[in-house]
């Protein structure tokens, strides 16, 4: 599994659309926004990490890099310093999502390899990347660089990773996934990135989609804006909302392969009874 993650930046690079790979346009993204979709097999080599070893298909950083190795995470980066702090920073990030998400019986299966490369020529000319994408998240890995997103690209990344392993595979939930992801970046943005992204959260109300569809769409249309949007809104109320408690037992009940409505009825039994009573709520507020 390869997801590649971009930044949509005010320059609004799209990617061109081709028959070898379905790229999300980067336009569909608010200035800031990291963004993740789906990259088939043809379109970047694969490199897998399942013991979370610096194995690796991409080319490794240069000379003068050096890895620092935390509870969950083995950092490379270039200077032993760098690599040191950039790993107590995703174990911020980790600590965050577990208190978001009180999954903390999830246990990670070994440590999840970070590669920061020192800049983004370095990073596309090793990954292959395309030039609008910010990081790439391979297996249980994440390859980035250095730049003024890098702390966003990790809280995002990271959600991904562990929403991952405790689901089982990245396929389930797509909205939650996503609306996870951004949520988290959130946490770590600038004050000004923050405000323009609570600013977008805040709009998707404005021409919501249903819920329905919300929950069935996939990526890359002309909805996919309102989309990520509006999945971000609806995670944050169901965390601030709904409780953390009730998002872990949410999680826990769709793993354990309840249907979305059932889910969220034992997740939340007081506030939802379903997909339908949850669009109604959300409505009511304004993020």
């Amino acid at each position: 599994m390869i997801t590649s993650c971009y930044h949509y930046r005010q320059t609004q690079m799209r990617p061109s659309r081709t028959d070898t790979s379905r790229i999300i346009r980067a336009g569909a993204l608010l200035l800031g926004l990291s963004g993740c979709v789906s990259l088939p097999p043809e379109s970047l080599p694969i490199a897998h990490n399942p013991s979370g070893d610096l194995t690796r298909t991409f080319e490794d950083l240069g000379p003068g890099s050096g890895s620092y190795a935390s509870p969950r995470f083995l950092v490379k980066a270039y200077g032993a310093g760098r690599a040191k702090g950039l790993a107590a920073a995703a174990e911020e990030d980790y600590e965050r999502l577990m208190a978001h998400t009180v999954l903390f019986s999830f246990k990670p299966g070994g440590l999840y390899p970070i590669f920061v490369y020192k800049d983004a020529d370095e990073f596309h000319r090793k990954t292959s990347a395309p030039a609008w994408s910010g990081g790439i998240a391979v297996g249980n890995a994440i390859y980035t660089y250095e730049g003024p997103t890098l702390m966003r690209t990790l809280a995002h990344e990271i959600a991904h990773l562990i929403f991952h392993d405790y689901m089982g595979g990245p396929g389930r939930l797509r909205w939650f996934n996503e609306g996870l992801a951004v949520y988290e970046e959130l946490q770590v943005a600038y004050p000004k990135d923050k405000r323009e992204i609570e600013d977008w959260l805040s709009s998707s109300h404005q021409a919501p989609m249903s819920f329905a569809d919300l929950v069935s769409y996939s990526p890359g249309g002309d909805l996919t804006r309102q989309w990520y949007g509006q999945s971000a809104s609806l995670v944050r109320y169901l965390v601030e909302v709904g409780g953390r408690t009730g998002v872990e037992r949410f999680l826990q009940a769709s793993k354990g392969g309840a249907g979305l409505d059932l889910a969220l009825a034992q997740g939340f039994p007081t506030l939802f009874d379903g997909l339908a009573s949850l669009e109604k709520r959300w409505l009511w507020i304004k993020n």
